[in-house]
């Protein structure tokens, strides 16, 4: 059986982490551990969440947020239906642009003849 070599740094006991690390077995809160320590909240949940296995999405293989790994997007297809639904949605923004315009325009005239009194 292989097994996996330690990377990066040893740990120290006496560094912010090693603190934290020894006070997260002790049964404190994560508040109480970061004014003890001198840290933020969010150092300890860090450390805590690293020494659980835990890690960045980039550290997982191919995790992505949604999806399952290895699984790829389904690529969008232009078919007839969906060609004519856009052509169709296209001519009646058309048409209720002509109308809209038409009905500014009465309203112009209105205004203009208030306004011309």
């Amino acid at each position: 059986m292989v097994t996996k070599k330690r990377r990066g740094r040893k740990t120290d006991p006496s560094s912010k982490s090693g603190k934290i690390r020894g006070l997260l077995s002790s049964g404190l809160t994560a508040a109480d551990i970061a004014k003890k320590v001198g840290c933020t909240v969010a150092l300890v949940y860090n450390i805590k969440s690293k020494d659980a296995g835990g890690g960045t999405a980039k550290a997982k293989a191919g995790a992505k947020p949604g999806r399952k790994p290895g699984r790829k997007a389904a690529a969008p297809s232009i078919g007839g239906s969906d060609l004519g639904a856009i052509l169709t949605a296209v001519k009646n923004a058309e048409i209720e642009r002509l109308q809209m315009r038409a009905a500014l325009e009465k309203i112009s005239a209105v205004i203009n003849d208030a306004l011309a009194k």
